[in-house]
């Protein structure tokens, strides 16, 4: 192994789950040095989206690592996961979690129960709070499940007030940057804080959310925001309460710009549910039209109106539907009348039926899984050898 290439070797340990190579970093001190490298870490990335099979974590409302709201363990059933894995191939069949998967140390907060928040390139951001009094403050961690690191940020300088306070964060990644960070905004002050996992820590920054917008209360959908280096809000505007926008936050320049949607939507919109998202790199609207028809829009021209593209119109659903988001292979995820979710691939224009993972009434996120090496530590922490106990598989 000492004699092989470096291309030979990167082409061997791209192949290999992420925590293989976490362990493997402390072999040697070359094969430290490689792993750590962050063109290998992006490559290994690529890779798993691209050849690995996808699978989708359909997270419940209010979870917890440590125990159901739904579910009361004794002492011989172990605590249950706090979401179900379906793959996107086969998504009638549900996998068992502890397989791939082993739960994060405790977080150490004071509250039992969280919320996903985002989910970006294998890392998902989830928050822990007052399930009574949500607009309280929160205590916020990033996870890796591929490495079962975790990272807690932070308490945040911008205070979230009382419970009259409305609270709402993202997750996103800055390719130009390689850097991910967590969004907050609040309703109590005018302003907005940004963490950096790259310096660890929170920044308030000068611009601030438009004052005339007011952020749409939607139906969660798929975490699938923020990789383009650009976070989205569905809004209206305070005064109409009409949908008319989409509020954007550039995570480089730290700035927020409003952009239009398609006409159509929005002169029939008190008729239409409607989620956001990326789809092939674009940003884009899955808008129902009624019971069984949907619409799926395309901006070809980022932040350009007028090059909104109607690319798919469809009702091969009998019954109600309502949208729920894109998958990183490009698949429509809806929920189907009261009782089910179904994937749509227009290629195939067959829907594909999920066994049910979850009372349908409590799922909140629904979560892409990729294997991942990112590593969820500030920049001057990354490179170092990690013990093989941390990673217990």
């Amino acid at each position: 192994m000492e004699n092989l290439p470096r291309e030979v070797l990167s082409n061997i340990f791209i192949r290999l789950l992420a925590k293989q190579l976490a362990q493997m970093r402390c072999v040697c001190k070359s094969w430290n040095a490689l792993l750590s490298e962050s063109s290998f870490i992006k490559s290994h990335l690529h890779h798993s989206i691209h050849h690995n099979d996808e699978i989708l974590l359909f997270f419940s409302r209010v979870f917890s690592f440590y125990h159901s709201p739904f579910i009361h363990p004794s002492p011989l059933t172990p605590h249950p996961f706090p979401f179900t894995a379906h793959p996107s191939r086969s998504p009638n069949l549900k996998l068992k979690p502890s397989n791939f998967f082993k739960l994060p140390d405790k977080p150490k907060s004071e509250y039992s129960h969280g919320n996903v928040i985002g989910s970006i390139n294998g890392l998902i951001c989830f928050n822990y709070g007052p399930f009574s009094l949500p607009s309280r403050d929160y205590a916020i961690y990033v996870w890796n499940p591929s490495l079962s690191a975790l990272l807690t940020l932070p308490p945040c300088p911008l205070p979230s007030g009382d419970s009259k306070t409305k609270t709402n964060f993202r997750f996103g990644y800055d390719p130009n940057a390689d850097d991910y960070k967590v969004v907050k905004l609040t309703s109590l002050v005018p302003q907005v804080a940004v963490y950096s996992m790259r310096k660890g820590s929170w920044d308030l920054i000068t611009q601030r959310f438009p004052l005339n917008m007011r952020i749409i209360k939607r139906k969660p959908e798929v975490c699938v925001d923020g990789y383009n280096g650009r976070l989205h809000w569905l809004c209206y505007t305070k005064f109409k309460r009409k949908l008319e926008r989409i509020v954007a936050f550039d995570l480089g320049e730290e700035t927020f710009s409003v952009i239009s949607l398609p006409d159509s939507i929005l002169q029939h919109d008190q008729n239409r549910w409607n989620v956001f998202g990326v789809l092939a790199g674009k940003l884009c609207v899955m808008s129902r039209v009624r019971d069984g028809d949907c619409e799926v829009w395309v901006m070809d021209d980022y932040g350009v109106a007028e090059s909104w593209v109607k690319l798919h119109a469809f009702s091969q659903f009998d019954g109600a539907i309502y949208p729920y988001g894109f998958t990183l292979h490009n698949e429509f995820l809806f929920q189907v009348d009261i009782d089910r979710f179904a994937l749509y691939a227009p290629i195939v224009a067959k829907p594909k039926n999920f066994e049910n993972p979850c009372p349908l009434n409590v799922v909140d996120k629904v979560v892409h899984y990729v294997e991942s090496l990112v590593w969820v530590v500030p920049a001057e922490s990354e490179g170092r050898c990690y013990n093989i106990s941390q990673f217990p598989f």
